[in-house]
């Protein structure tokens, strides 16, 4: 008798590891990326809203947190399409990875410096899978009829939260620009040097808006 109940209590116990360990991971991952989340958006804050930084130090200060934070590089990779990205040559490939990271530099990273006291707040987070989470957010800004809704999806890597998409409002940031590259791309018969070209393009009307050239920089890995 006694040997049967401790078979039937390790049993038991078996049962309650598999079925409480996936709630555990689950739940781990949702803290993971919120906290992920709430820290990056509060070194945005501290090293970005200064209205007095330079240019050059103001877009170095972004590309570190790109390069920390964002999966540029896989994110780069989705948007151009798994067939163009597969015939590029490794000359275009560098190419087209440096003009998406100076471009993506030149026209965001100077928004930061309007930043008037909007107020940053994580609504919720909902588990994708292991290793994925959508966090959920909201920036309320003064005079706006209601805050306006951002959502980033982050995937974990070797114990590392990147973000791997934001949506503002339900658009997907990557979904639109891949859709727009794709558009580019078709209308010149799959041609990838005529998209670098609308890119380099892209690139110099962002740097002439911002007064100064970007900082150059290598290319981000993920």
């Amino acid at each position: 008798m006694f040997g049967r109940r401790v078979i039937l209590l390790a049993a038991a116990l078996v049962v309650a590891l598999f079925v409480q360990s996936p709630a555990r991971a689950d739940e781990a991952v949702a803290q993971g990326a919120e906290k992920f989340i709430l820290e990056l958006a509060d070194r945005a804050l501290t090293q970005l809203t200064d209205k007095a930084v330079p240019v050059a130090e103001q877009e170095q200060r972004f590309r570190s947190i790109i390069k920390d934070n964002i999966a540029f590089e896989s994110i780069a990779r989705w948007v151009l399409g798994g067939r163009f990205w597969g015939i590029a040559s490794e000359a275009q490939r560098a190419r087209y990875l440096g003009l998406f990271e100076d471009l993506m530099v030149a026209t965001y990273a100077h928004r930061f410096q309007d930043y008037a006291g909007e107020a940053f707040a994580v609504s919720s987070t909902r588990v994708i899978d292991e290793k994925q989470a959508l966090v959920q957010s909201t920036v309320t800004r003064a005079n706006a009829d209601k805050p306006l809704r951002i959502d980033w999806r982050v995937r974990e890597t070797d114990g590392q939260f990147r973000i791997i998409d934001i949506m503002i409002e339900g658009l997907s940031l990557a979904q639109a620009q891949r859709a727009e590259f794709a558009s580019v791309l078709k209308d010149n018969g799959g041609n990838i040097d005529s998209l670098l070209g609308e890119l380099e393009k892209r690139l110099n009307s962002a740097r002439a808006g911002s007064a100064t050239p970007a900082v150059s920089g290598a290319t981000l890995k993920s």
